[in-house]
C-alpha cells in the first residue's frame, strides 16, 4: 500500500533510516538487520528505476519527501496512514472500534488509493523528468493536494471516537513527546486544553527551523546516496553515508529530547503521567521503539524522561536489553 509513492521518499532507506534503531543491536541480529535493509534498498531502487527508466532526477526525493513530511506534520496524513495500514489487522480493527462494514470500506479506500497512485504515477514521472528547481514548490503543492484528498476521504469513514483512538495509537507508535516526529495532533491525545494547545504550538514554532533544517539535511543525504549509486554504492561510499547518517541521527534524537522537555513544561502532572502510561502500555503489534526512546528497558516501559543521552543506552542495557530484544523478521511483513 502506497509503496509507489513512498519509494520516492524512503528510497534506499532514506530520511526514515534513523528507525534502524528499532532493531536489535546484537552482532547476529545486526547482521540480519543489514541484510534485510540492503534487500529492501535493492527492491526500492529497482522499483524506482523501473518507474523512471533509470535514476530518478535530482531533487525528486527532496520534493516528495517535503510533501509527505509536511502532510504528516501539518495536515493529519500520519493518521490516515495509520488508519489504512492498521485496519488491515483484525486485532487493530477491534481496538480501534472498526466494525465489519468500516473495515470493508477502509479496504476499498486502500484499493482506491493504490489505483490512483498507479494512474497518477506517469504524470508525476514526467513532471520530475522535466522539472527545474523553480518547479519544486508547485509540484510539492500538487502532491500535498493529492494526499489531502486521501485524508479527506478516510475522514468520512471514521467516527470522532475512532479518530481519537488512532491519534493515541500514533502517539504510542512514535514514542511520545521525545519522538523526533511528534506533532501537535499526536500530542493532543494527552487531552490538551485550548491554552495548552496554543503554548505547544508556540513551542513547535520555536523549534521549527532546527527540525526543518535537519529534515532538509536528511533529504540531501538521500540525494547524495542516490548519486553515488544507491544500493550499488561502493563499500567505502556506503561507510561514509552511514557515518553521516549516524551523526545526523544523533542530532535528530537530541532535538527530539529537547523539544519533548519543552513541551512537558506546559502539561499538568496528570498529563505527564498519562504519557508514561500510554508508553508503558504500547500494543504488542507496534514495532519496538528506537533504543534511545525505550526508557529504562524495564518490563513495564517507562518513557525515561531523564534516563538517556543521545547515542547512549542506560546502565541496564548491557545486562537486561538482550533478554528483551525481539528477533528481527527475516521476511517482509505483509
Amino acid at each position: 500500500m502506497l509503496r509507489i509513492v513512498f519509494c520516492w521518499v524512503i528510497l534506499w532507506a532514506g530520511c526514515l533510516v534513523w528507525l534502524d534503531h528499532v532493531l536489535s543491536q546484537t552482532p547476529e541480529q545486526d547482521q540480519q538487520r543489514r541484510e534485510y535493509r540492503e534487500r529492501r534498498e535493492r527492491e526500492a531502487q529497482q522499483r524506482s528505476e523501473a518507474l523512471f527508466q533509470g535514476k530518478p532526477p535530482a531533487g525528486t526525493t527532496t520534493v516528495v519527501g517535503r510533501s509527505i513530511l509536511n502532510a504528516v506534520n501539518n495536515k493529519g496524513f500520519g493518521n490516515t496512514i495509520a488508519i489504512l495500514e492498521m485496519a488491515k489487522k483484525q486485532e487493530v480493527c477491534n481496538e480501534m472500534g472498526f466494525d465489519n462494514e468500516q473495515a470493508a470500506a477502509l479496504k476499498s479506500a486502500r484499493d482506491m488509493v493504490q489505483a490512483q497512485i498507479f494512474m497518477n504515477a506517469p504524470k508525476y514521472v514526467q513532471r520530475f523528468k522535466t522539472m527545474t528547481e523553480a518547479d519544486h514548490k508547485s509540484i510539492q503543492e500538487e502532491i500535498e493536494k493529492d494526499l489531502q484528498r486521501i485524508t479527506d476521504h478516510v475522514e468520512t469513514l471514521t467516527t470522532p471516537e475512532q479518530k481519537k483512538n488512532v491519534q493515541k495509537l500514533v502517539f504510542q507508535g512514535i514514542g511520545g513527546l521525545n519522538s523526533p516526529i511528534v506533532n501537535l495532533d499526536a500530542m493532543s491525545t494527552l487531552n490538551l486544553t485550548d491554552e495548552q494547545k496554543k503554548k505547544a504550538k508556540d513551542t513547535f514554532k520555536e523549534m521549527e527551523s532546527e527540525r526543518v533544517a535537519q529534515m532538509e539535511e536528511g533529504l540531501k543525504l538521500i540525494e547524495k546516496a542516490i548519486a553515488l549509486g544507491g544500493a550499488n554504492m561502493s563499500p567505502d561510499d556506503r561507510a561514509k553515508i552511514e557515518a553521516e547518517r549516524k551523526t545526523l541521527e544523533t542530532r535528530i534524537l537530541a532535538t527530539g529530547k529537547i523539544l519533548g522537555d519543552k513541551l512537558r513544561v506546559h502539561l499538568t502532572d496528570e498529563q505527564r503521567e498519562l504519557e508514561k502510561k500510554l508508553l508503558a502500555n504500547r500494543p504488542k503489534y507496534l514495532p519496538p521503539l528506537p533504543r534511545q526512546l525505550r526508557g529504562d528497558f524495564t518490563d513495564q516501559y517507562s518513557s525515561g524522561l531523564n534516563s538517556w543521552m543521545p547515542g547512549q543506552g542506560t546502565p541496564q542495557d548491557q545486562s537486561e536489553e538482550k533478554k528483551r530484544r525481539r528477533p528481527f523478521p527475516t521476511q517482509e511483513t505483509k
